[in-house]
């Protein structure tokens, strides 16, 4: 085999299996069932070792997944479209490794990248294929790696760029509809034998899910919703789940809840595992699933609405329709994602650098390439990274909306009915909402118009004087507080304090504290 040495540590949550050359986590679709553990290594196997185009296999593959395959030529190292399971490598010191675990591929000499650190402090997460330490790398959502005598080659599988359909909008919705319901079959397929714990909250994703186990039989289902006592989510889905027969419980978030949590034994071993040297550790769910490891069943797999309002559009705005610069792009990308500090014209510069190497370099852009980024970098490093919270307590997930057939639906439909997720909202309503009586009338779920106000208000922020801008923000962060997350960063803040740091307070969200308290500990040597 060619000089590879593979350390898959990992073991919570998902294992890893090895045949035939192969290793393997998660789990794929094949012929209306469900592939893992040794006969998914033997289904890679096959697929990797039949001489045609290696890409147009991989897009193919329907799943969630991670692998690495070994032939005495070459050595693959592949992630699904959506980065489920981080893959990382370097071949600093000869050889390539490759790790489930960065922390595996580290030696006495690695040091840490300032330019990665810059841009995980404004984005959470370190662009493209870096990570916080030099000369280690991550394998890329929807990427594979050949290493071969001829050195290491990163190729994309997927990129979201296809034409757009060419229909009526009854045909759309109705090619939507049966891709969200196949969607469900194969949830289902995939949950036998296990028991299914929703998140449930007020928004449209995880209801969706909530009626996609109803349609296929579920009705054995625990629901749960959690953050402060009067937070907004838990009357709607307090009424999904009576209406749906589901249990649901509401699991209480206060000062008694976090104080001190930032020397829990737990959460020592959580933040490092969750963030890789690579993504912000996500900690809304964390307190609540904690708690429910002494309640639910061991089989229990945690069924997130990761992220079906992201690749239905939601980030999409009117102003993207057409076709613009590289440095356009950019600029979008940075003003709607790199938010979490305050950036000077030096920083500003180096952010753009930064972006430009991770953005694929051609003539022209549109609103495809835009949400390509939305789909590789936030979402899978930035969203899907917080499933790291559900492995931590050994449990499995499932994530039917970045099911692969609704994935290719959604990245060809027109952009007027993907933009502000016009179509997937309605389809929602009409085709799963309806029948079961769940559209409510004080709905959460942003309209149109709510998001072309929030547009509005995003322009009138880079207008106003600062100090007026930071001092509304935290009214409203008071105000928006559902997840307590004001109670939890206060410590960070306070731990922060001690060592005579203090934290940069002009992020758009409580998420800069998180981001800058890992920093902190990491630039401290800490973990």
């Amino acid at each position: 085999m060619y000089n590879a040495v593979i350390k898959l540590v990992r073991k919570t949550g998902f294992n890893c299996s090895c045949a035939d050359g192969v290793s393997f986590k998660g789990y794929v679709f094949s012929g209306g069932g469900i592939l893992k553990g040794e006969t998914a290594c033997r289904y890679i196997k096959e697929l990797m070792t039949v001489a045609d185009d290696t890409a147009a296999k991989l897009r193919k593959i329907n799943g969630i997944f991670a692998f690495v395959y070994q032939s005495p030529e070459k050595t693959v190292l592949c992630s699904d479209r959506t980065r489920t399971f981080p893959l990382f490598y370097t071949t600093e010191a000869g050889p390539l490794l490759i790790s489930d675990d960065p922390s595996e591929l580290k030696s006495a000499g690695t040091k840490i990248s300032a330019n990665s650190v810059q841009a995980f402090l404004s984005a959470g997460y370190v662009p493209g294929s870096g990570t916080l330490l030099e000369n280690i790398s991550q394998v890329q959502a929807g990427e594979y790696i050949t290493y071969s005598p001829g050195g290491l080659k990163q190729e994309f599988y997927h990129s979201f760029g296809a034409g757009e359909l060419n229909a009526d909008v009854k045909s759309l919705k109705n090619e939507l509809m049966n891709a969200l319901t196949d969607a469900g079959r194969r949830l289902a397929v995939s949950l036998e034998g296990k028991y299914p714990v929703l998140p449930l909250s007020s928004g449209y994703d995880s209801r969706l899910i909530a009626v996609l186990l109803k349609m296929n039989g579920f009705d054995d289902v625990f629901t749960f919703t959690y953050g402060r006592k009067d937070n907004y989510e838990a009357s709607l889905s307090a009424k999904t789940a009576e209406i749906l027969k589901y249990k649901w419980t509401n699991i209480e978030y206060g000062p008694e809840t976090v104080r001190d949590f930032i020397r829990s034994e737990n959460f020592l071993k959580y933040y490092p595992l969750s963030s890789s040297y690579s993504s912000m550790f996500f900690l809304q769910e964390f307190f609540a699933v904690e708690k429910l490891k002494k309640e639910i069943p061991e089989n229990s797999v945690l069924i997130p609405g990761h992220s079906g309002d992201s690749v239905a559009g939601s980030h999409l705005k009117n102003k993207m329709a057409g076709i613009f610069s590289k440095n356009e792009l950019i600029d979008i990308i940075i003003s709607g994602h790199f938010i979490h500090k305050r950036t000077d014209s030096g920083e500003f510069k180096n952010l753009k650098d930064i972006i430009g190497a991770a953005v694929e370099d051609k003539k022209e852009y549109s609103y495809q390439d835009y949400q390509n980024w939305i789909i590789k970098e936030r979402h899978a490093k930035f969203i899907i990274n917080s499933n790291r919270i559900y492995e931590f307590f050994g449990f499995e997930h499932r994530m039917p909306l970045v099911d692969g057939v609704f994935l290719d639906v959604m990245e060809k439909m027109p952009f007027d009915l993907k933009c502000g997720k016009k179509i997937y909202d309605e389809v929602l309503r009409e085709y799963f909402f309806e029948p079961y009586g769940l559209n409510f009338s004080n709905e959460t779920n942003p309209t149109e118009n709510t998001l072309r106000v929030q547009d509005v208000k995003n322009t009138i922020k880079h207008i106003l004087p600062k100090k007026i801008v930071d001092i509304y923000k935290e009214r409203i962060k008071v105000k928006a507080d559902t997840y307590f997350n004001i109670g939890v960063t206060d410590e960070m803040i306070k731990d922060m304090r001690k060592d005579g740091y203090e934290p940069d307070m002009t992020g758009e969200n409580r998420n800069s504290i998180i981001i800058q308290w890992y920093i902190h500990q990491l630039l401290n040597e800490r973990f």
